[in-house]
């Protein structure tokens, strides 16, 4: 669904979240939603919520990232991760930046040329190399570190498609 039908705004215990998921490096139309939704005239507290797969798919993949840079240094965004950012995690370390299937289909290996600025051939060295400047990213650096697997509020559990629910066979 395009972003502008897909993001909400809920008011909890005097906050504003706006909420919203796969943003999927479209930039312009993540910021067009914010607009549309009246983020920017909002005069109250309010955070963004994203819930996951900040990339993979579109082209402003660099434009995202300083954006969401800039919201996290002013402390307005809680971050969610997805299953996106854990295909990149594999990219750059598991998988030691070979273009597999799954990372070329899903747009992964495109936003890791998007982010470090290289485009890597076929071989082994190339594919290292990407690999190496894909975890000196700051979306490797420090926006995943600070993602989180769900967000709770009072009446509200907010999460990208799962809960860590270890305790529940605890008994």
């Amino acid at each position: 669904r395009p972003l502008q039908r897909s993001l909400r705004r809920l008011q909890i215990c005097m906050m504003n979240y706006y909420v919203l998921s796969d943003i999927h490096a479209f930039c312009s139309l993540f910021r067009n939603a914010l607009r549309d939704a009246g983020y920017d005239d909002d005069p109250g507290e309010k955070k963004i919520l994203i819930l996951g797969d900040l990339f993979d798919r579109g082209q402003e993949a660099l434009a995202l990232q300083a954006c969401i840079l800039d919201l996290m240094r002013d402390d307005r965004v809680i971050l969610i991760k997805g299953n996106h950012e854990d295909l990149f995690q594999d990219l750059v370390t598991r998988d030691r930046g070979r273009p597999l299937r799954h990372h070329l289909q899903n747009g992964t290996y495109d936003t890791l040329e998007q982010l470090t600025g290289l485009q890597a051939g076929y071989s082994w060295h190339a594919n290292m190399e990407l690999a190496r400047a894909g975890r000196e990213t700051p979306f490797y650096t420090e926006i995943i570190p600070a993602m989180r697997d769900y967000y709770e509020t009072k009446n509200y559990i907010f999460t990208h498609a799962w809960i860590p629910c270890e305790s529940w066979y605890d008994g």
